[in-house]
C-alpha cells in the first residue's frame, strides 16, 4: 500500500468523486499515473509532459501553445504540475482553448507547501487567484476546495522530509487527528485554518 502525502491523499479523496466522459487531456501526468484509475466514468486519458522519460503520449512545453485543435478534449486534469510552470498564464488559456463548450477542468495546486524541483518551482496561487485566473479564461462556474486544512496537518507536511520512513504513518495520524478534534469544536480555528490550506483542488467547467 503507497504512502501519500496528507495534501495528495485529500485530493485523491477530491478525485474519486469526480466522473469523467470522453477524451481527457492529463497535463505533467504519465500513462501510468496512478489517480487515472480513481475518476469514475468512461473516458480515455492522454497524457502530456515535457520529457519523454516519463512514459507519456504527447511531449510539449505546456508555457507554449499547445500543437492541438481547438475544443478536441472533453476534460483537462492536471495534478500538481502548475507551481512549476512559469508560464503559467499562457497553461491556463492553452487548457481552455482545447477545451470543448461544457469541459471540465480539473487541476490541483499546493499553497502552503515547501519549495520542491520537477525541474523547478515557481508559483503558489491563493484561492482569489485562481477565480481569477478561471474568470479571465471564459470558464462559467468553478468550485475551488481548500485541501489539509489544519495548523497540526501544516506543520506535519512542512517536517516529514525530515522524519524517518517509520515514524511518518505516527506523525501524520496524529496531525491529522488532532486537527479534526479542534476543527470540529472550535470556529477560531476553522477560520483560521481557511487562511492555511495545504493546497487547493479546483473543478470548473467551460
Amino acid at each position: 500500500m503507497k504512502f501519500y502525502s496528507i495534501i495528495r491523499q485529500e485530493e485523491y479523496k477530491r478525485l474519486k468523486n469526480v466522473t469523467l466522459f470522453g477524451e481527457i487531456l492529463d497535463l505533467g501526468g504519465n500513462i501510468n499515473s496512478d489517480y487515472h484509475t480513481l475518476i469514475k466514468g468512461e473516458h480515455h486519458f492522454t497524457s502530456v509532459n515535457i520529457d519523454p522519460k516519463y512514459g507519456c503520449d504527447l511531449v510539449f512545453d505546456i508555457q507554449k501553445k499547445f500543437p492541438l485543435g481547438n475544443g478536441t478534449y472533453d476534460g483537462v486534469i492536471s495534478m500538481n504540475v502548475f507551481e512549476h510552470i512559469y508560464g503559467f498564464q499562457n497553461a491556463f488559456s492553452e487548457s481552455a482553448r482545447v477545451l470543448k463548450n461544457g469541459g471540465i477542468f480539473i487541476f490541483a495546486v499546493p499553497f502552503m507547501h515547501h519549495i520542491h524541483g520537477c525541474p523547478d518551482d515557481y508559483m503558489r496561487y491563493t484561492k482569489s487567484t485562481l477565480e481569477k485566473i478561471l474568470l479571465d479564461n471564459g470558464f462559467k462556474t468553478s468550485h475551488i476546495y481548500e485541501t489539509g486544512l489544519g495548523l497540526f496537518s501544516f506543520n506535519y507536511q512542512t517536517i516529514s522530509g525530515a522524519l524517518p520512513i517509520f515514524l511518518k504513518p505516527v506523525f501524520k495520524w496524529l496531525a491529522t487527528s488532532i486537527d479534526g478534534v479542534l476543527l470540529g469544536i472550535s470556529k477560531r480555528y476553522r477560520d483560521m485554518s481557511q487562511r492555511i490550506p495545504l493546497g487547493y483542488f479546483v473543478v470548473a467547467q467551460k
